[in-house]
């Protein structure tokens, strides 16, 4: 399946309100005199407490492999 054939099975299992705020965002991006962003901008503080926070949960062996996330997250979410 390509992106895009994946982004249109997204959108259409969507219900209609995801999709029209989805609608509503992209139009942002157009007509915005910058580019919009749904997130917040961070720190260099924040970056790095995160990134603390991540190496400390990896050393006590809550990592994750990559790929087996992503598919997880896909299958929640019906990407997959």
């Amino acid at each position: 399946m390509s992106t895009l054939e994946a982004t249109i099975s997204m959108l259409e299992s969507m219900p209609e309100e995801a999709r029209r705020k989805v609608f509503e965002y992209t139009q942002k991006l157009f007509v915005s005199p910058k580019p919009a962003s749904p997130f917040e901008p961070v720190g260099s503080e924040q970056i790095l407490s995160g990134l603390e926070e991540s190496r400390r949960q990896f050393a006590q062996g809550m990592g994750r492999e990559a790929r087996e996330a992503l598919d997880e997250m896909g299958r929640k979410h019906g990407f997959v």
